[in-house]
């Protein structure tokens, strides 16, 4: 066998031209595929790092009011949870918080947990260094301890001593005693320190929906199985609570799909399409050795006159095969170190583990495997071929046997056909991905999105303690930035985007009953500064914007989004009617609706509004605000400006997530970015290949065909004539190809319908845009061999014959 491989390399040595060209083409599958599973391997497959993974769950209160499967819980619901789920093993609630860091440095905003001590137990995890935080100190009074992660340790702290020290979070002091494992980040990769979870007895309630929860379950007992129990608590809580729990029940994530979010589809289609470029690899390659073993037709037939068997001869070819697959194997694992930097600049922030991502042992394992796959993939067919040759009659016929076979011609052509209908198909998914989201940057968001620095202000809570000095912190902040240098506006909201867990809750209309519990919807409600609508240019339907005069808590107003108008007054001026958050009372006074505005895509660009709710910050402003600066010069460039006007008024607030509208729209899209940008690239490189392939196989053909091309021209045809003959041998072919690949394609949309926006699964544009590019990559394909069969000189053509 060794000495089979060595004369494998000693024939790819000689062909120096046939080895680098079918060793690049295998190489780039191979790299790329490698490159491609590091990331799917990280994302989708490696177990997390907890204990027996596979039995853990997140678990949620499913809200069907807002078409939302992951929304929080109220603590007495936690509890019926607990009490009543026999599947689970244990279960702990938590809530992440973001808390100002004000101790050692700069003041920070950080993402945090608290959580019952039970949380460590549940995921099977212990501390790098220190101790866990016990049950005793949930209690109220003796929650102030603190385990830090080792970023947060590492970053702030750098790496030092750390047990027992004193940390400011938003004004509460606590004391370290453990610091978490780089590799612990839960429940989200954000996650900086994690704090007993102290719940007062104000906060155990059947409403006020607060608590996250995470649960292991029992073994033996399936995932489904304990969601199929849950059904039945949930229905029984809600049957039970009818005003607190209507509309709502339960809903049992596997952990290792909540990590995984909503990147596991477009991950599997990109590998499904990385695998289809491998195969076009493959078989351009089996394309070339099959031209390359009838071209040795007469070395092998001397070869088996001379006593070797067909075995031999056909193990031989197999051997060479895996000679340039090895080859092309470690070139393709180089150069997938260099795709996985690409892959990485082009990866969305929220991919899972995104740290994680490397070339390690399992990866190389895919790697060999995948080459062993290829060399059987392009070896076999040139190698039966030869098993079926009568090398008695191809010796007779001077070794010619083998590639005068109209068979062998027809599996030429069949390989170029196959190649085409591939490339089609990635080229048309490709189409479809990049129209989708073209689609979606085209979407009007309904408000400004150039030229808006934003940033989130956290005011402290030492020298901001209550609601009216937060609203004349804010008023101040806005009159500092609006007098700025080349700023034209600026606003205070909430929330310019809406997470997906917004703030939300039911409410009353006036002007007609109470819905029944089961009928009740939720409205998200935020608050916004006088003018923020004129400054994010968004649109009055009706009324009139807010301003500083809707400050007064006996008589407040707010404004309702169209969406909301529409639903509960279609065709009406709701202006003046009267509605209120939940149930009414005696102390809460109605709000009066002055205006109705226009929707806005908060929720992403392909998500729809929902029913919203705008109060003006003269009534309220909350402590972490988001600050907009409108401006004519680069957003960014305002942000030393900025920064020192908000220090100016609170010297320890932290100021977090600088960026722009435009950036933070774009960030949104990332995950569909990616997809479409990798499956553009895959699809360009399935097309270089397919045309490597046309050009190879109508080379042969010009070759094959001298003869007959300059008896051709010797009759009187004419340089043109030929052209159009070998130009129109490969055309046909690819058309073949084409129609097969745009039939598969129809088929593949289908797989890609919950990823497209704006567009069909039959969008002709993306169809006529995949077979123009196909068509570009053909003709020039086959331009090169039909110039030189142009070129033949009849005379020496037919000496030669």
């Amino acid at each position: 066998m060794l000495s089979g491989l060595r004369y494998g390399f000693r024939q790819l040595r000689l062909n120096p031209g046939f080895a680098a060209l079918a060793i690049v083409t295998l190489a780039l599958g191979i790299g790329a595929n490698t490159a491609l599973f590091s990331v799917v391997r990280i994302a989708l497959l490696k177990p997390l790092p907890y204990k027996n993974p596979e039995r853990l769950a997140r678990v949620w209160m499913d809200n069907r009011r807002l078409n939302m499967r992951e929304d929080w819980a109220s603590y007495l619901n936690y509890q019926d949870y607990k009490r009543l789920g026999t599947s689970f093993e244990s279960m702990a609630a938590l809530t992440e918080p973001d808390v100002n860091v004000t101790s050692d440095g700069e003041p920070e905003r950080v993402r945090g947990t608290y959580s019952e001590a039970a949380l460590f137990d549940v995921l099977g995890v212990a501390p790098l260094q220190g101790r866990l935080f016990t049950k005793d100190e949930e209690a109220p009074g003796k929650g102030n301890v603190v385990l830090i992660g080792w970023r947060l340790w590492q970053r702030r702290f750098g790496g030092g001593d750390i047990l027992g020290k004193q940390l400011d979070f938003d004004g509460r002091r606590f004391t370290v005693v453990g610091v978490m494992p780089a590799s612990f980040a839960f429940p989200a990769a954000k996650s900086e320190f994690w704090a007993p979870l102290v719940v007062t007895d104000q906060q155990k309630q059947r409403v006020g929906y607060w608590i996250q929860m995470v649960a292991r379950i029992k073994p033996g007992i399936s995932h489904a199985q304990a969601q199929a129990e849950m059904d039945v608590v949930g229905k029984t809580i809600e049957q039970q609570y009818p005003d607190a729990n209507a509309g709502y029940g339960v809903f049992v994530n596997p952990l290792e799909n909540h990590v995984a979010g909503n990147v596991r589809t477009p991950l599997l289609v990109l590998f499904g399409a990385v695998g289809l470029v491998l195969l076009i690899a493959c078989v351009n390659v089996a394309g070339l050795f099959l031209a390359r073993a009838e071209a040795r037709t007469r070395e092998i037939v001397v070869r088996a006159a001379l006593g070797a068997s067909r075995g031999s001869l056909v193990r031989q070819l197999i051997l060479e095969a895996f000679a340039l697959a090895l080859l092309a194997g470690a070139v393709g694992i180089l150069a997938s170190y260099a795709g996985i930097r690409g892959l990485l600049a082009l990866a969305p922030t929220d991919l899972p583990r995104l740290d994680e991502i490397h070339i390690d042992g399992l990866v190389l394992v895919f790697a060999v495997v995948v080459t062993t796959g290829t060399a059987f993939l392009f070896g076999l067919w040139p190698a039966w071929r030869l098993s079926r040759v009568n090398l008695q009659e191809a010796l007779r016929e001077g070794g010619r046997g083998m590639s005068s076979s109209p068979a062998a011609a027809r599996m030429r052509s069949a390989l170029v056909v196959a190649q085409c209908a591939l490339a089609i198909l990635l080229l048309a998914g490709a189409a479809l991905l990049l129209r989708s989201l073209a689609s979606l940057r085209g979407m009007d968001a309904g408000f400004r999105t150039s030229g808006v620095l934003t940033m989130r202000v956290n005011a402290s809570r030492t020298k901001y303690p209550q609601g009216p000095q937060l609203t004349q912190f804010y008023d101040q902040l806005l009159q500092r930035t609006r007098a700025l240098p080349g700023v034209k506006g600026a606003a205070i909201t909430s929330d310019l985007f809406l997470s997906d867990t917004p703030n939300s809750g039911t409410f009353t209309l006036e002007d007609r009953p109470p819905f029944p519990p089961a009928e009740q919807i939720e409205a998200t409600g935020d608050l916004v500064s006088p003018g923020f609508f004129e400054t994010m240019q968004v649109r009055l339907v009706h009324g009139r914007f807010l301003n500083a005069t809707d400050g007064d808590p006996k008589a407040p107003t707010l404004l309702i989004n169209e969406t909301f108008a529409n639903k509960y007054w279609p065709g009406q001026d709701p202006t003046g009617r009267r509605l209120i958050f939940g149930t009414p009372s005696p102390n809460r006074p109605w709000m009066t609706i002055v205006g109705v505005v226009g929707d806005m895509r908060r929720r992403g660009l392909h998500r729809g509004a929902r029913l919203e709710v705008f109060r003006s910050t003269a009534l309220a402003a909350g402590r972490n605000m988001q600050l907009l600066v409108v401006t004519d010069a680069p957003p960014l460039s305002l942000v030393p400006t900025v920064r020192q006007e908000v220090r100016a008024l609170d010297p320890s607030g932290p100021i977090t997530r600088i960026s722009t509208v435009d950036a933070e729209i774009g960030e949104s899209l990332a995950v569909r970015r990616f997809q479409a940008v990798l499956l553009a690239l895959f699809a360009g490189l399935a097309v270089l290949l397919s045309a490597v392939g046309i050009f190879g196989l109508m080379t042969q053909v010009v070759v094959r065909r001298t003869g007959e091309i300059g008896l051709r021209m010797a009759l009187g045809a004419t340089r043109q004539d030929v052209l159009r003959m070998v130009i129109r041998q490969g055309v046909l072919l690819a058309a073949a190809g084409g129609i097969v690949g745009i039939v598969g394609a129809f088929g593949v949309a289908r797989l890609l319908r919950s990823l497209l926006f704006g567009i069909g699964t039959a969008d002709p544009v993306s169809y006529v845009g995949a077979g123009a590019v196909m068509a570009v990559a053909v003709l020039l394909a086959c331009g090169l061999p039909a110039w030189r069969a142009a070129g033949v000189d009849p005379m020496v053509a037919l000496r030669d014959e």
